[in-house]
């Protein structure tokens, strides 16, 4: 059925004469690939799950640079994942985050009335190193870089109290379900493996507040609208199996740096003659095998 003074003619809006709008978001758009630099001077927790001791060992003796880029439609998600992580930290009114805190008009961490860092939910007084509203204040990740016991680095989303106790969290963002349903076994890793390396930080530099490591908390947080599955809250409880198991590969690379070694190859690695597998994808694979070739 058709209305006066309508058409069903489809109508085409046009800028510069570009009709296509994907060819018109890459006009406007910043759509290059994004580029990434990797070194090896420590663990990443975010990689604690799939990384080797061996490949990060030989690439700090050669000081190796991975570089890499990652293509539009990817980083897009990763932006929109870090937009989230900074909107519950700073916007939600779900979560109430206790953490550190910084001044955007200064830079300077928010301080308490006896110059300390402080600590707790988002303060709502000016900042007190130069007088700025607490609106230009943002959440300060916690972030530790360890050289012993464990040469490891990582970055915490931030902690929550319930009833007097602390523990760290982490955010996950995500559109759909895996068939694995959650938690997924690398988030808990990681956030096992934040909570456990914590305890390793020198007390001066952690939260001046007690932190329950035997619990952490991951927020999976829903990309799309839906009522049962918006945010999804699983408990990651201390495993020792698992911890041990990490622990022990980091400490591989940890003894590997100090001693001026390389651990042995994955029995995957060798199998394949670092050819296919995991060894396929390697960028130190060429040195590695040719190390393992010599005897090291």
């Amino acid at each position: 059925m058709k209305f006066l003074g309508t058409s069903t003619k489809k109508t085409v809006t046009t800028c510069d004469k570009v009709e296509d709008p994907k060819i018109l978001s890459n006009q406007l758009l910043n759509t290059k690939k994004s580029f990434r630099l990797k070194k090896y001077t420590h663990i990443r927790i975010s990689e604690i799950d799939s990384f080797c001791p061996r490949e990060y060992a030989i690439g700090f003796q050669t000081q190796a640079a991975q570089k890499s880029f990652v293509d539009f439609p990817l980083q897009q998600q990763f932006d929109l994942g870090s937009a989230i992580h900074w909107w519950m930290q700073n916007k939600s009114k779900t979560f109430r985050v206790w953490g550190f805190w910084k001044c955007l008009a200064c830079g300077k961490p928010r301080l308490t009335k006896y110059g300390t860092k402080f600590f707790g939910t988002k303060p709502q007084t000016p900042c007190l190193n130069c007088g700025a509203s607490h609106h230009a204040t943002e959440y300060d990740e916690f972030y530790f870089r360890l050289d012993k016991p464990y040469r490891i680095v990582g970055k915490i989303d931030g902690v929550i109290e319930k009833d007097g106790v602390y523990r760290l969290v982490d955010f996950k963002s995500f559109w759909e379900q895996p068939k694995g349903g959650f938690p997924n076994g690398k988030d808990v890793a990681q956030l096992a493996s934040y909570a456990h390396f914590y305890n390793y930080v020198p007390e001066e530099d952690k939260f001046p507040v007690e932190i329950d490591t035997s619990t952490a908390y991951l927020h999976y947080i829903s990309k799309k609208f839906s009522y049962s599955e918006s945010i999804l809250t699983y408990p990651v409880k201390k495993n020792s199996i698992l911890l041990d198991i990490i622990t022990k590969r980091v400490l591989s690379f940890t003894q590997a740096v100090e001693n001026n070694t390389v651990p042995e190859p994955l029995e995957q690695c060798i199998r394949a003659d670092w050819k296919s597998g995991r060894s396929k994808n390697c960028f130190l694979k060429d040195i590695c095998k040719q190390y393992y070739q010599e005897g090291r």
